[in-house]
């Protein structure tokens, strides 16, 4: 039997920019501007991102374009950004 591969987004803040940074349940914190996120692609290290969000809420992730992300969830913005990449076909549907 073969296994289908699976991408894998991971997307965490490295940066709090505000003191108060709220917590999500089960989702992650969610992010606000001029939060810095690495995004990870996992088996495709090449697409992998540092970025901060920009004071209008969205980031410019590579190879898609301008997403929002302030008042995402770290897990939102993985499962947006994920969606995005299968849907343009830069990385496989799970």
């Amino acid at each position: 039997m073969r296994m289908a591969f699976m991408p894998v987004v991971w997307v965490g803040a490295v940066l709090l920019a505000a003191a108060g940074a709220q917590a999500a349940e089960g989702g992650g914190r969610v992010l606000t501007t001029s939060d810095v996120v690495a995004i990870k692609i996992v088996e495709n290290p090449d697409l992998d991102c540092t970025t901060r969000i920009e004071p209008d809420g969205t980031i410019n992730f590579p190879y898609v374009g301008r997403i929002k992300a302030a008042g995402l969830t770290e897990d939102d913005l993985a499962r947006t950004i994920e969606r995005r990449l299968v849907e343009l076909k830069i990385i496989a549907a799970p």
